[in-house]
């Protein structure tokens, strides 16, 4: 994760190319980072990090 708390464009990119395939909806860059990063900080919420 980068210093912006944000994925990087690469991430966000899979996460568009995903997105386009399993919903036939191809989203802005905006809206790909604001769904790719909000789904990141949910699976932190509910299964933490691996920092030991």
């Amino acid at each position: 994760m980068q210093a912006n708390n944000s994925l990087p464009k690469k991430e966000i990119e899979e996460f568009k190319r995903l997105y386009k395939k399993i919903y036939k909806i191809a989203l802005s860059d905006e809206e790909a980072k604001r769904r790719a990063n909000n789904l990141f900080a949910l699976y932190i919420a509910v299964y933490g990090t691996n920092k030991k």
